[in-house]
């Protein structure tokens, strides 16, 4: 096991934030032109009630404040409720460099690609010129989240995934995991880990919180979970899917909840943040909570990763492995169907996570692969 101080891999991206889905065009536009420029679209941010511009405005800071990027553009097409300007000068707060552009101020789409390009392309040169500095793991945070899971998640996987994230708080980091729907029917066992009463009242707060959400919508939350192809890998129950999806997190104390977006906390230990079981959106408001690099425990196999968070990819099941090895970063079905250890599947991941924060690119990197969602609380007006 390698334990030893590390390079903390800081990637330097410069994300392009579209404030509303008018200037999602411009943004792709200039992301295709700037090399290692990501850019951030979504369909939000206009017409929104209070608490979504909230949550929609919280998630596009953490991407612009994130551990891994060095400065931001924020494009607007004009007055938008999700301000450009303040969103610019909220990611400057924290002495990165922002620049905001608004399409209309910039007398058109073709005036305001240019200013983002412009703004874009000096933020990735100065990047450029930044080097890593050594730091120790008990600076990183660890995001975990399932995709596609099946029979053998809960078996080999996620233990495995579960061993690393503990590895690491041990050594003084951070874990999240996330998808509260998932926890339906294992939230008694989940809240006596809590640290305390407080804590353990909050997680059963937010199972009750979506179980209402969804009795609101007038339809059975089993018509949606388990997903057909949770179904197609023999998971029968959203129960059975919940017990699975749990063991991702070991059997440490959690130390606290935090909501949507919202930032995780820096002291060290396992958290919880509230999000719905859609992967994209569960990812995404991992991501801008902060966490360094995310692990996609998964069954089937799955296309899911980040555009800011690394994500590394692992699987026991041998004939996901084989049917998309371009998405397994690392296949441990030999812990499943072979004499290796739970143990061994441990130690694989970890070490690819040591190569990952140290530089290596992920598959998803590779292959140039990503997805964004906000999730949303209510209708637009």
């Amino acid at each position: 096991m390698r334990t030893r101080r590390r390079e903390y891999r800081h990637s330097n991206f410069v994300p392009i934030i579209a404030t509303a889905p008018y200037a999602n065009d411009t943004v792709k536009r200039a992301a295709d032109i700037v090399d290692d420029a990501i850019p951030i679209t979504h369909p939000l941010g206009r017409c929104q009630t209070k608490p979504d511009v909230f949550q929609t405005y919280r998630t596009l800071l953490g991407y612009g404040t994130h551990p891994n990027t060095y400065g931001a553009v924020v494009v607007a097409h004009a007055g938008e409720i999700v301000d450009g300007d303040e969103l610019a000068g909220d990611i400057g707060e924290t002495g990165r460099p922002s620049a905001s552009i608004n399409i209309h101020d910039e007398q058109g789409v073709m005036n305001g690609l240019k200013a983002t390009v412009n703004a874009a392309q000096e933020m990735v040169q100065d990047a450029s010129a930044q080097r890593r500095q050594p730091h120790d793991l008990s600076n990183l945070t660890f995001g975990i989240n399932c995709a596609t899971s099946d029979t053998t998640s809960g078996l080999c996987q996620h233990k495995a995934t579960a061993g690393a994230a503990w590895r690491l708080i041990d050594q003084g980091g951070c874990a999240v995991f996330a998808e509260t729907p998932e926890f339906f029917g294992g939230e008694e066992d989940l809240a006596e880990r809590a640290v305390n009463d407080e804590v353990a009242q909050k997680i059963l707060d937010y199972v009750e919180d979506w179980e209402q959400r969804l009795q609101e919508t007038g339809y059975d939350v089993r018509g949606a979970q388990p997903t057909p192809d949770n179904m197609d890998g023999g998971l029968t129950t959203i129960e059975e899917k919940a017990l699975g999806a749990l063991v991702k997190s070991g059997d440490g104390p959690i130390q606290d909840l935090v909501d949507y977006a919202e930032k995780i906390p820096d002291e060290s230990g396992m958290y919880i943040m509230d999000t719905p079981g859609h992967g994209a959106e569960s990812v995404t408001g991992i991501g801008a909570g902060g966490a360094h690099f995310m692990i996609i425990s998964t069954g089937q196999g799955h296309t899911l990763s980040n555009a800011v968070m690394p994500t590394i990819k692992i699987t026991g099941n041998p004939g996901s492995a084989e049917r998309v090895p371009e998405e397994t970063d690392v296949d441990v079905s030999e812990a499943l169907v072979g004499d290796a250890s739970i143990d061994w599947a441990t130690d694989e991941l970890w070490d690819e996570i040591l190569d990952v924060v140290n530089g290596k690119q992920t598959l998803s990197e590779v292959l140039g692969e990503s997805q964004f969602a906000i999730h949303r609380i209510g209708p637009s007006t």
